[in-house]
Formats: structure tokens, sequence, C-alpha cells
């Protein structure tokens, strides 16, 4: 009897010892890292009892989420449809090389007179003074053949009143953040005296007007589409400036008495533009002054609390233009209280700066409020003027415009903002491009068309295990005629790499889209759409996606960018039905990137620089500085 019971007990111990093993292997084995297939629909149960699927997008990487997930995950198919990144994408900029500016074909024309001859010899000199531009060369070449190669900048052995109005125009146009010796032409040390810095003798006077006109196109072309190409600066930019045309701007300049007025009507007409200028103004007059009193260290201070230090903070939340000139008037015996008025412009700073809103004067607060940020907003600013000249001279009377270091989306109408809403860009190694086209279709409730390489690199494996895995999800399975197919009925291990089917989400409140998706055809594939991880909106700095834009109140915008009332728009959104709808106008899209952009009331908010391309910008300065030191010791016009 005693023998049995020990037997009965050693097997019970057995039995729950292999149980206890299992446990910890399944227990193991689930701590394993999941890859996109089973974040996107949970791992199948080996038992008959329904598991709970876990979609992809809950556990969206990059922040810590409502789900859990808190790492940034080394396969993050955060977006839908992935896009190749091109890492950072900014490139090390190389000035363009310059061509001699003479056509020794030139020496066989004649002249008239003696200024005249001596043009004509230095265009057709083998080594010409002057260089240019390639695109410029020919178009300078035809002026001044058509003109019998007369000066254009000269009355007698002088520079004319038109040489000496773009020379002064020239010299402020540090004004709009261009450094004014890039337009000084060669030969002179400054825009001062320029009559007494020429000598008289006709072959120096030729190589003047021959710089001036040189120098003048550049200024023109600049000041109309920046001095860069945006190309050169970073792969994910795809603009073109609209930069006057070489041989137009020529016919004016040469002949008009008001060159310096031509000049200023090519500036850009934004009103953004005037803004940062007035901002670039104001700036540099403030570094003119004593530096700023610093704000001292001391407890915090609460609404209601007084404190010595409570005057200066409210003079500088005023002069910061977080506080209005009506609340910022206190009665003296008040002076040092901190209100609520005073409270509210803290919160305004404090977010800023991207603090807690307490609205209470804290050391975190006095410490940033005692940074002497205007030289680098000074550097902010000219970065931010040379992306507005390469902006489209016109907008459109209605128009979308993103601005990704802001994290926004805006619908203009005729110069006022009718909608905002926020969204998630590009991560910096997979960045939204900057571009321009065309708003035509609205996608309600799209399909998610299952990219080639998820279906390869997560699906296949599983499927070759478990054919029938997307029959259960719900998923479509397409095959190579175009007929829709049972995934149970393929024998997916008789496919390598590269199976010949389709797969397709259906619409539904777990699509990858979400609800709506915004169509702007581009060789770039990228779209503005829903995302059902709305808890990402939430995070400051928000550059999830491979690219596309993921917007926070899509049916908001689809009312806007349609003209629908939200009634119609709710009804189309939750019929679940897919739908595509185009518009009955073409919307301009503009994806841009601005560090530094005025909001409504005209005060510039600064963006931190997420793609590093203000950092790109003020390398590629740096070489043009450099390029100018250089040329600067070769002189064309003897003193």
């Amino acid at each position: 009897m005693i023998h049995k019971l020990l037997l009965r007990l050693s097997v019970a111990v057995i039995a729950v010892s292999f149980t206890s093993q299992t446990v910890l292997a399944d227990r193991d084995s689930d701590q394993k890292r999941k890859g996109f297939f089973e974040s996107l629909f949970g791992q199948p149960s080996k038992k008959k009892k329904r598991k709970t699927i876990v979609p992809w997008w809950k556990e969206d990487a990059g922040t810590t989420s409502l789900y859990g997930r808190d790492y940034y995950g080394d396969e993050d198919y955060s977006d839908p449809e992935p896009i190749p990144g091109k890492g950072m994408g900014n490139i090390a900029f190389v000035p363009p090389k310059l061509v001699a500016l003479s056509d020794p074909s030139f020496s066989t024309l004649t002249a008239f007179d003696a200024q005249s001859r001596a043009i004509l010899a230095e265009l057709s000199a083998q080594k010409p003074a002057v260089r240019v531009a390639k695109e410029v060369r020919q178009p300078i070449l035809d002026l001044y053949r058509n003109a019998a190669f007369k000066p254009l900048w000269l009355t007698g052995d002088a520079p004319s009143e038109r040489a000496l109005a773009v020379l002064a125009f020239a010299a402020k146009v540090n004004e709009d953040g261009l450094e004014p010796l890039a337009y000084l032409p060669a030969g002179l040390t400054s825009f001062s005296n320029v009559t007494e810095q020429l000598s008289t003798d006709p072959q120096d006077l030729a190589k003047f007007d021959i710089a001036m006109t040189a120098v003048t196109l550049k200024l023109a072309r600049e000041i109309s589409g920046g001095q860069f190409e945006p190309n050169s600066l970073s792969r994910y930019n795809d603009i073109t400036p609209e930069r006057v045309d070489a041989g137009q701007a020529l016919k004016v300049l040469a002949w008009t008495p008001f060159p310096d007025a031509y000049l200023q009507g090519l500036m850009p007409n934004h009103e953004s533009y005037g803004l940062m200028k007035a901002e670039l103004a104001k700036l540099r007059a403030s570094k003119l002054k004593p530096a700023f009193e610093k704000i001292a260290e001391g407890t915090p201070v609460k609404v209601g609390k007084s404190d010595p230090r409570i005057a200066l903070v409210r003079d500088r939340m005023a002069d910061m233009g977080f506080l209005g000139s009506k609340e910022s008037y206190v009665e003296a015996d008040f002076e040092n209280t901190l209100d609520t008025d005073l409270s509210a412009a803290l919160k305004k700073f404090q977010k800023s700066v991207k603090l807690r809103q307490t609205g209470i004067l804290d050391a975190a607060t006095v410490k940033n409020l005692n940074r002497d940020t205007s030289q680098k907003d000074i550097q902010r600013l000219v970065y931010n003027m040379e992306r507005l000249r390469w902006l489209p001279k016109n907008l459109g009377k209605r128009f979308v415009f993103v601005n990704q270091p802001a994290y926004n989306v805006q619908v203009m109408d005729r110069g006022n903002e009718v909608w905002r809403s926020k969204v998630i860009v590009g991560k910096p190694l997979n960045q939204t491009y900057a571009f321009h086209d065309e708003m035509e279709t609205v996608v309600f409730n799209p399909s998610w068309g299952v990219p080639q390489s998820i279906i390869v690199n997560e699906y296949l494996g599983k499927l070759r295990r478990d054919p029938s895995y997307l029959d259960r999800q719900g998923f479509k399975v397409i095959a190579p005629n175009g007929k829709v197919v049972r995934s149970s009925s393929i024998n997916w291990a008789a496919y390598g790499s590269r199976p010949p089917f389709g797969v397709q989400q259906p619409p539904g409140k777990g699509n990858a889209l979400g609800e709506l998706k915004f169509l702007f055809p581009n060789g770039h594939d990228i779209y503005m759409h829903d995302t059902p991880t709305k808890n990402l909106f939430a995070e400051s700095a928000r550059t999830f996606s491979h690219g596309c834009i993921r917007v926070e109140n899509p049916r908001e915008f689809a009312e806007v960018v349609l003209g629908w009332d939200r009634e119609m728009i709710d009804r189309e959104t939750d019929s679940r039905k897919s739908q595509s709808v185009v518009l009955k106008q073409k919307l301009p899209v503009h994806i841009t990137y601005f560090t530094a952009w005025p909001d409504s009331s005209g005060k510039m908010n600064y963006f931190n620089d997420v793609y590093e391309r203000d950092e790109a910008m003020d390398k590629a300065l740096a070489v043009l500085a450099s390029v100018r030191e250089a040329d600067s010791t070769q002189k064309l016009v003897q003193n």
C-alpha cells in the first residue's frame, strides 16, 4: 500500500515539474521580440478559444503609447506604406562652377568708340576678368552684342546714376538676410565713394561695366529665387524656385531709369517675408543695446504671491510679446505680485521652451528667461528668409500649408487661416519631402495595399506554417489574374522571395490608413491620411512616420477641402464603404520646412531644426563666405 502511494506521489511530482518547465518555456518564448506580423495581428492561438488580436498600430514605435510600448523598434513599420529613406539627407554644399564671361569669336567683330572697343576686347579675351554661372553667360554676351558693346553702367568716365542706385540697393540687402559683399563688383573695396575708387583707364572701366552687369543679374536672380538651389542642400528637397529669367531681367536692367525699383519688385511678396524682415531688424537693433538685466534666482513664486523679481519678469514677458500692453499694466502696489495675467503669460513662455506649463516662476523658468537667444534667432530668420525665396510666387487663393518643424497643417483662404490641425511627419532618417503639388482626391474608408516588402519580410514565413492566417484576419489575397482567392488555397512554401500575390486590408476601424486619405499625386508617394495611433498627437515632437503625413482631425480636414457639411462627411465615413471623391477644383498643397514662422497675430515662433537643415544651410553660407574671401584678393579695377 505504501509502495503504491509513493509511486503515485512520484508521478505527480514529475508531472508538476514537466508542466512548470513547459510554462517557463512558453513564457520565455513570449518574451522573444515580436516581428511586424505578430504586432499587426497577434499570435494565432493553438487552442480553439479565440484570442484577442492586437493590431500593429497599437504598438507604434517611438513613444510611450497607451498600449505600453515605449521603445524604438528596429523593425518599425509605423507608416502603412513605407517609403525608402535617404538617411538625414543633408548634402555638403559645393558652389556652382563659374565659367569665363567671354566669347573668343567676338574678336572678329568691331565697335565704334573707345569704351565699346574696350568692352569688346574684354568680352573676347581668352582669360577675361569676370566669371559667371554657366546659365547666365550667354544672355549677358547677347545683351552686349545687341547693344553694340556700349557701356551699360557708365556716364563718361564715371559710374552712372543707375549704377550708383543699384550699388546703394545692394549695400542694404543685409536687411533681407543676404550678404552685401556678394554683390560688390570685384575691384571695389566698398559701396561708398565708388567714383573715387575707379581709374579712368578704358580697360578698367570696361571691366567695371561688365562686372556691374554680372553682379546686378546675380542679385536679381537671388532675391527672386534664393542664393541656393534647394536640392543641393537636402535630398529631401524637391523644389524649383521661380527665379527671374536671366534674359528678361537683363532687358529691363540694361535700360530702365530705376533699376533699384525693379530689383525691389523681385523680392518675395508673401506677408510672412515682411514680418521676418521686420523681426530681423528688431533683433539686430536689440543686439546693439546693453545686455538685458538677468532675473535673480530664488524660491518659486505662485499666483497671488509677491517677490521683488516679479516686476522685471513682467517687463520681460511684455518685451518678448507674451504679455500685451493692457495686461502688463498694474498699479504700483501690485507690481511685485504674480497675478493671473502674468501667470498666463508665463505658461505661454513655458510652452515655447518646452517646460511644464505651471504659470509659476520656478528655477527652470528663470534659467530660460535669462537665455539670450537673439543671435540664434537672427540666424534662423536668415535661413528662413532664404526658404521663403524658394516658395512659389503665388501660393493660391486657397491652399494647404504644412510646416514640418511646427508639426501642423493649415488651410489658408485669401490670407486668412480657416483651419489648423496637428500632424505627424517623417522620422529623421525617413523625412517628409519639401515640395509643392495639388490635392485632387479624398478617399473615404481606404483599403490598405500591403507593401511587397512587408509581405516578404513579415508574412511569408508565417503563411508557410499557417496558410489560412490571412483568411482569419479578414484580409484579401489577390492572384496575378486579379481574382480574390483564399489564402488557405495557396501553397506558400512553393514561392521564394517574390510571391505573385497581393494582400489587401479592407476598410474598417483597424485599417492602417484610418478613415480618410488625401491624395496629391507626386513622385515621392507621399500623401496625408488618418491614423489609428491618435495617442501620438499628444507628443511634442511628432516624427514617427516613414514620410507620409498623418492628420489629427481628418474629418474636419475633409469638410474644409470638399466644402461638405459635417453630417455628410460623417455619413460617408460611417458607411464603411470605400469611395474616392474628386475635388471640384484642385487645391494647392505646400509641404514646407520653416524653423521660424509668424503666427496669425504676427508674432514670430521658432521651432526645433528636427532635420538639421538649418545646420546644412549654415555650412553652405560658410562655404560662400570663404569663396568671397578668396575672390576679394583678385581685383578687377585698379584703385
